[in-house]
């Protein structure tokens, strides 16, 4: 599925049209670290082949709710539709059903990591609210049967506009029956899929130290990786699509198209960690080095450097 989501994002680090573009050259640098390392050491080559493998394994969204809802038929929409044929950067989308919420005598699904479609029905009742609040940041809430909000559109449009301030996710209108709705939903899902598979990424460089923290034979080559260009852009890429980081870029200089902007936006993070103590420090600091190779990368003259990778 190549949305091309948030380009705001992860393009400052990998400039490119799409994800799938962005992405290629990262992977591909990765590949060869693990061909390097397979005549080096066996067990550090299947460590990067294991890491390359969490980046193609099946991304799973559930459609979650209480019961009658109408998460069968959405499932089955969901399941079917072409848009679902294609793939988050080689991961394939795969859509399941939960168990239904709020059945007596029987405990509410645990929906674990799992991308989640919640759907509700008009009003939304405290373990709807409790269940969207576990998952606020990997959900889409579908407001289905929405010929009930009224006979217009927009009545369905402001209604689900509610919905999504009280529980405090995005909220689509949809309609099983004729489908309507639907190309939105798609639309406010790719954000969510496309962010879970970010969270893999970020799971690269300590998945590698470790690696190379057991294997003396192949500790040069993946250190040599980790500090490479590729390597730091990668990260950073995926530290800046992180809910929490999201959350701290108001105000953050324009995308970088010179080795001055870069440096800005470096020293901008830079005095962000400095003046927050609530600031995520390790994904803050992955970031400001990103900066400083793409100020690099942008002509920035390291014999005089104006920006310091840390």
């Amino acid at each position: 599925m190549n949305t091309g989501f948030a380009c705001s994002n992860w393009s400052r680090m990998l400039p490119a049209e799409s994800i799938d573009d962005a992405c290629a050259e990262p992977i591909d640098h990765l590949r060869a670290l693990a061909y390097r390392l397979t005549s080096i050491d066996s067990g550090a080559a299947e460590a990067v082949h294991s890491v390359l493998g969490s980046l193609s394994a099946p991304l799973e969204l559930v459609v979650a709710g209480r019961a009658g809802v109408g998460r069968s038929s959405l499932a089955r929409i969901l399941g079917r539709d072409d848009r679902f044929s294609h793939r988050v950067v080689g991961a394939p989308v795969v859509v399941t059903e939960s168990r239904a919420f709020d059945v007596p005598g029987t405990p509410n699904p645990d929906l674990g990591r799992r991308c989640v479609v919640y759907v509700v029905v008009d009003a939304v009742r405290d373990v709807d609210g409790r269940a969207i609040a576990r998952v606020s940041d990997r959900v889409v809430v579908a407001a289905n049967k929405a010929d009930l909000f009224g006979p217009r559109w927009d009545e369905a449009l402001g209604r689900a506009a509610e919905i999504s301030e009280t529980v405090g996710a995005p909220t689509v209108p949809v309609e099983t029956l004729t489908g309507r709705g639907v190309e939105e939903l798609f639309a406010a899902l790719g954000p969510v899929l496309e962010a879970q598979w970010w969270g893999r990424v970020e799971q690269i460089g300590p998945a590698l130290r470790r690696s190379a923290s057991r294997s003396a034979a192949g500790r040069d080559e993946i250190e040599l990786y980790l500090s490479s260009d590729s390597a730091v852009l990668f990260g950073a890429a995926a530290a800046m699509m992180s809910p929490e980081i999201r959350a701290l870029r108001q105000g953050e200089p324009p995308d970088p198209r010179t080795a001055d902007d870069a440096g800005t936006c470096s020293r901008w993070w830079g005095e962000l960690v400095d003046e927050s103590e609530q600031a995520p420090q390790q994904r803050v600091s992955l970031i400001r080095r990103g900066y400083v190779r793409r100020w690099a990368q942008l002509g920035g003259d390291r014999s005089a450097p104006a920006v310091a990778d840390g």
